[in-house]
Order: C-alpha cells, then sequence, then structure tokens
C-alpha cells in the first residue's frame, strides 16, 4: 500500500507538471498571438516611416537656401518622429519574446521615446500657434526673430526633457502575468502618484495642446476665409490633416490611460469593474499604443501633400536650391 501511494504521489506530481507546462505554453502562445497584430503595425511603421522621415529631413536641409521658423519646425517634427521609429525594433522584439537587453536600455529608450512625444506635440502646437500669429499678427515675426527662433526650438526640447523625466523613475523590467520580461512601470510609490503621472501624460501629451492647435486653427480657418492668399488656404488644409491626424492616433492612447485610472480609483469600491477594466486596458493597450508610431509615420506624407505649396511659395521667393 505504501508503494502504491508512493506510485500514485508520483504519477499525479509527474501528470500535474505536464498539465502545467501544457497551460504555460498555452499561455505563451496565446500571448505571441496577442503581440502579433501591435508587432506587424511597428514594423510596418518602422519600413516606411525611417525612410519617409529621412527623405523629409535631407530635403529640408538641402533643397532650401533660406530656412524659415515654419520649416525649423517642420524639421523638428520629422527629426522626432525619426528618433521614436529607430527604437521600435527593441519594442517589436520585447512584444514577440520578451525584454532581454537589461534594465538601463528600458529606461533610456522609455526617455528616447516619451522625450521624442513631448517634442513632436510640442512642435506640431507651436506650429499652429505660430501659424496663426503670422496671419493675425504679421509684425510679430521680427519680434521672434529678435528673441530667437533658435532659442524657442530649444524649448521645446528643454520642456519635453522635463516632461519626460518622471518615466526614468517608474520603467523598469518586471515579469508580467505572463512571466515574460518587460520593460514596463515599476516603481510607483502608490496608486496616487500612477493616478497624477498618467493624467499629467494625458494632460500635458493630448488635451492641453490639442485645445491649443483647434482654437489656434479654428481663428485662423476664420482669418483666412476673409483673405485671398491662396498659398495660405493650401497650407491650412495640410494644417487640418495634421491635427485631424494628431486626434485619431493619439486619442485611443489617452483614453487608455484614463480607463487605467479609473480601473485604479475603483480598486477600493468596486473590485468587479475595477478587474473589468484592468482586462480591458491590458487586451488594448498595446494596439492602442502602436497606433500613435502611425501619426510619425504619417506625417511625412502630409509633407508629401504641403510640398507643392512650400516648395512653390519657396522658388518665388527665391529660397529654393537648384
Amino acid at each position: 500500500f505504501a508503494n502504491f501511494l508512493s506510485q500514485l504521489t508520483v504519477s499525479v506530481s509527474q501528470h500535474s507538471g505536464l498539465l502545467t507546462m501544457q497551460q504555460s505554453n498555452s499561455t505563451a502562445s496565446n500571448h505571441t498571438q496577442g503581440a502579433v497584430a501591435p508587432s506587424v503595425v511597428l514594423g510596418l511603421c518602422v519600413l516606411v516611416g525611417v525612410p519617409g522621415n529621412a527623405v523629409v529631413i535631407w530635403a529640408l536641409l538641402t533643397k532650401l537656401r533660406r530656412v524659415t521658423f515654419t520649416v525649423k519646425l517642420m524639421l523638428n517634427l520629422a527629426i522626432t518622429d525619426l528618433l521614436t521609429l529607430i527604437t521600435l525594433p527593441f519594442w517589436i522584439y520585447a512584444l514577440l519574446a520578451t525584454w532581454v537587453f537589461g534594465s538601463g536600455p528600458c529606461k533610456f529608450l522609455s526617455y528616447i521615446i516619451y522625450c521624442s512625444m513631448y517634442a513632436s506635440v510640442l512642435s506640431v502646437t507651436l506650429m499652429s500657434v505660430q501659424r496663426f500669429i503670422m496671419v493675425l499678427y504679421p509684425q510679430a515675426k521680427l519680434w521672434l526673430r529678435r528673441r530667437g527662433e533658435n532659442a524657442v526650438l530649444l524649448g521645446i526640447w528643454a520642456l519635453a526633457s522635463l516632461f519626460a523625466s518622471p518615466i526614468i523613475k517608474v520603467r523598469d523590467v518586471v515579469e508580467d502575468s505572463n512571466l515574460q520580461k518587460k520593460c514596463l512601470p515599476r516603481t510607483y510609490s502608490s496608486d496616487s502618484e500612477r493616478v497624477v503621472l498618467l493624467l499629467l501624460e494625458t494632460l500635458l501629451g493630448f488635451v492641453i495642446p490639442y485645445s491649443i492647435l483647434t482654437t489656434s486653427y479654428i481663428c485662423l480657418t476664420r482669418r483666412v476665409k476673409q483673405t485671398t492668399f491662396a498659398s495660405s488656404t493650401r497650407l491650412e488644409k495640410v494644417a487640418t490633416r495634421i491635427v485631424v491626424a494628431f486626434f485619431v492616433f493619439w486619442l485611443p492612447c489617452h483614453v487608455f490611460n484614463v480607463l487605467k485610472v479609473c480601473a485604479i480609483l475603483l480598486k477600493t469600491s468596486n473590485m468587479d469593474a475595477s478587474a473589468k477594466l484592468e482586462s480591458v486596458w491590458e487586451a488594448g493597450n498595446d494596439v492602442a499604443g502602436s497606433l500613435t508610431f502611425l501619426n510619425s509615420c504619417l506625417n511625412p506624407f502630409l509633407y508629401a501633400f504641403a510640398s507643392r505649396s512650400l516648395w512653390k511659395d519657396a522658388q518665388e521667393k527665391g529660397v529654393l536650391t537648384a
């Protein structure tokens, strides 16, 4: 009987180990399948966006004799998009497999992503404000030149660096629910800190900039309708496309930020609702995040629409190189 119990124990143990291994393999397989869609999107962004933004940078630097502030902002935006996109191979590998690059690269690459994101948002916002000021208050062009356009551009990167700095503290390599190493937020001191940082990210990265964008372009459109400047009208169409693209591709990411905030706030009062929101966040956050990179991939094509107007204006003013 003792031998029988011993054999039975061994048999159950082996069977249990086999089931555990099968479940683990099944979970890993499901995880990989769920990562395929965002990985494909990110891969397409690399293949299309990196050469596209590189061409934009090359064209702006080599084809114009005199670089205006608008062109500088477009160049700044292309640089931020390129910086964002060249980090994607690391994230694609981590999505499909695991994070093998260590804690330092996790923090550094995350910081590059967030810094570039804020610099891109600030560049687009400043582009809209600059167009608004130039049309309504042409004399401000001289004021800006006196104060220094380069100082404004440095200010964009200074603010972006400041806004992105919390990510260095909170990002690290962690094991997720599938026992896969991921570069994820880790060292929040409390749920309150996480809520504050998520809300700041949404406010600084979307709500405030988009409010400024829409206000500037609404006022600018009203002004342009009262003028006969065809080139301004063409540029307004391009500007509108940039604003719409910014809204479409960034909105899902910040919606999921808000879902995460709601899940955290409901932990104590409604655990079931919190768990459901958490599951929705886990299911869609990677996809929503991957969509933001499509904006960086799309911007060169928006510039292509603008190039005819920009190059025609530049040719008329004698600032286009041969």
